[in-house]
This record gives structure tokens, sequence and C-alpha cells, in this order.
């Protein structure tokens, strides 16, 4: 059996949970970059999938309208983790990184939510796209200038959707009622701030959301630098969404 998008399913040693996570990965990101985070989840009994995000320049390029004509990188995404969740049986919680989250949140909205248990989003996303890639441009790929920056960051908000702030918006409140939802921010988070998440999900009040706050963390290295409190703050949450596995209830995967 094959997942699209060159997925993997990768088993748990000993599997606890019926939930599989499934990851979104962060832009640029292989599944060399989230081994730390397999390897943990599959230790304490989680099933786990990667697949690769259409992120590379030639890729973007190729694939730049979805099968449903909509424009822009970000509704690309979306149309790949719907077709991914689609594969995987059962019950899952998507685990996603960055701002790639907005497009996890619209594809666990297109299906309606109906067998994801949870949401954790690492790092994102952002409620200021605009703001977060010219950060990007100033820290992670500097460009010297003010007009370079914001020209970048200009163009780069329009390729991922010229209403990717709205379209994030409409998807968060089409989220079900009390959905779980866990917010990982670091606090010295040069890209995108928590305040920049804030604004993404506080005025939401249907949501289960909850924070976990890393006060010297910065993007994406709460697993890597803080352990002692990232593996907990997830650990409860996954506890508290997770459903206990029963003795041979593994489900195989369905053709891709």
């Amino acid at each position: 059996m094959k997942l699209p998008f060159h997925g993997d399913l990768l088993r748990a040693p000993k599997k606890k949970y019926q939930e599989t996570i499934v990851f979104v990965h962060f832009y640029g990101a292989r599944k060399a970059s989230l081994k730390r985070h397999i390897e943990w989840l599959n230790e304490i009994g989680y099933d786990c999938v990667f697949f690769e995000l259409l992120d590379t320049p030639k890729k973007v390029k190729t694939f730049f309208f979805t099968s449903r004509l909509s424009f822009g990188i970000k509704n690309v995404w979306t149309d790949q983790i719907e077709a991914v969740l689609n594969a995987v049986p059962g019950k899952k919680i998507v685990f996603s990184f960055s701002n790639p989250s907005a497009a996890a949140i619209a594809a666990i909205v297109r299906r309606g939510a109906s067998d994801i248990s949870a949401l954790i989003c690492d790092g994102g996303p952002s409620g200021d796209l605009w703001k977060s890639f010219y950060n990007y441009f100033t820290y992670e790929q500097p460009l010297k200038f003010f007009p370079l920056k914001a020209g970048a960051a200009t163009l780069t908000n329009i390729l991922w959707h010229p209403q990717f702030n709205e379209q994030l918006q409409e998807a968060v409140a089409q989220l079900p009622q009390n959905f779980p939802l866990l917010s990982i921010r670091g606090w010295k988070d040069p890209l995108v701030t928590p305040q920049m998440v804030d604004k993404v999900f506080e005025k939401h009040s249907h949501l289960d959301w909850q924070k976990l706050s890393l006060p010297l963390g910065g993007h994406l290295n709460g697993l890597k630098d803080f352990p002692n409190e990232y593996k907990p703050g997830v650990e409860l949450f996954l506890e508290e969404h997770s459903t206990s596995e029963q003795p041979g209830a593994a489900l195989p995967l369905s053709e891709s």
C-alpha cells in the first residue's frame, strides 16, 4: 500500500493509541528534519505518517493551480493534505509546523474534521503573513535593503495566496465546536511571533484552544533545545485526546 506524495507510514514499536499522527512539515523540510519528532512519538506509542509538500521552486511552479482551479501555494498544500488524510484510515491527529499549518486547518475543515481527534500547531500559523515573510527576509534569508525585503515579502505573500489571512480566519471559524488545538510558540521566535499566532486563534471562542509557551524558544526549536518543557506539554495534550489501542485493532493503509 502506498500513500500519496511519497508518504511513509512509520509504525510504533509498540502501538498504544488508535490515532495516527499525520505530520505537515514546515517549508523546506524533509523527513530527516522531523526525525526527532517521529522517533519520540513512535517510542511513546503512535504510528506516524510523513509526506512531502510540493515546496521546491520547480514543483511549486508546476503545480501552482489546484485541481479546483484555486490559485496559491497554500491551496495546493490543502489539496495534498486532504488527499493524505483521506488515504490514512482511522482516527488521526494532525501535527503541523509554521505557516503550512494554515493549509492543514483548511484541509481539516474541508473534511468536516470527521476523523481528526486534535490538531497541534508548532510555530504558526501567522495571522500576519506579510510580516512573517518580512521577518524571514530579515533573519532567515537576509536581504539588506528595506525595498528588497518589502518587495520579496509582498511577492511571496501573493504566491502563497493574496487573501491568506482572510482565508485562514474563515477556516478557523469553521472548525467544530470544542475542537482540540494545541498552539506551541517560542516567545523569542523571530519569524512567527506569539502575537501573530494569537491573532489567528484568540477571537474564536468555540475552540478548545491550549497554549504551550516556551519562554526561551525560537522558531521550531522546542523539541531540540527545550525537550523538558516541550515533551511533557505535548504528551499531556495527546493523552487527553487519544484513544487507547485495543489488541488487533491496527488498520491497514488504504490505496492512495
